[in-house]
């Protein structure tokens, strides 16, 4: 019989897998769902900001303090009442993001050139870039898919590492 460790590991990384088809079998919704979540979380936080900008004026730049909770939960609203528009902007940044991540990853790995595995972070790099790419000269129709399965193949991916992490913590 498999240790527990082992045997949850497993188990969590079913669950991870199974999120993860279902996330990119419906990318579309997966990525309305994660920036109605980032919506969510910015009224809760915008929120709560505000109650203790209320509820501690003598702390100093109340002011300041309800400013950026109004600006807080404006963000948040905006979302939560646009999140196709909000989605179609967080893909903009996706495909931003790939581009920078990868010319990071081709600088660190030119810098630590000859080393093992240099070849691969500039293979990271390279591949980084082109997802960026692919995102960005497909926007607008790219935010109908391009964040939902990214975060389908994220969670594919660590349904995929758990077992064996699981297995190596044996």
């Amino acid at each position: 019989m498999a240790e527990p460790g082992v045997r949850h590991g497993f188990l969590w990384g079913f669950l991870m897998l199974v999120f993860g088809a279902l996330a990119a079998g419906a990318p579309f919704l997966t990525g309305l769902a994660v920036t109605l979540s980032i919506g969510a979380t910015l009224l809760a936080g915008g929120a709560a900001m505000l109650l203790f900008a209320l509820r501690t004026p003598a702390l100093g730049g109340a002011v300041l303090k309800l400013l950026f909770a109004g600006l807080t939960l404006l963000l948040g609203g905006v979302i939560v009442a646009n999140p196709g528009l909000a989605l179609a902007q967080l893909t903009v940044l996706v495909g931003v993001y790939f581009i920078i991540d990868g010319m990071v990853s081709m600088i660190v790995a030119w810098n630590v050139k000859p080393r093992s595995g240099w070849g691969w972070i500039t293979f990271n790099g390279v591949v980084s870039i082109a997802l960026g790419y692919l995102v960005l000269s497909g926007w607008p129709a790219s935010a109908l898919w391009a964040v939902g399965l990214l975060v389908g193949i994220r969670l594919i991916l660590a349904g995929v590492a758990m077992p064996a992490l699981a297995m190596s913590g044996r």
